[in-house]
């Protein structure tokens, strides 16, 4: 039986990826994704990868701009 093999995709920036992003599906690195926590547990953190396109999008990133704004307002 063979081993099962491990799917490693291309990010648009030319770098090898296995994530993907959570908004379209397209391949993304580290570099060029954007990471946020998309949970109000504190025992169940969800971190989700999202494209630079889809990143900017909140229909598909609800949290994206929408949490920053909130934050940088409590501390500035």
């Amino acid at each position: 039986m063979e081993a099962a093999k491990k799917i490693i995709f291309e990010c648009a920036c030319g770098t090898i990826s296995d994530l993907s992003c959570d908004g379209c599906g397209a391949p993304v690195c580290g570099s060029c994704g954007t990471r946020q926590i998309s949970s109000f547990d504190p025992l169940n953190i969800e971190v989700r990868h999202y494209c630079p396109h889809c990143s900017q999008d909140a229909g598909k990133n609800v949290w994206g701009n929408l949490y920053w704004k909130e934050l940088v307002s409590l501390y500035s």
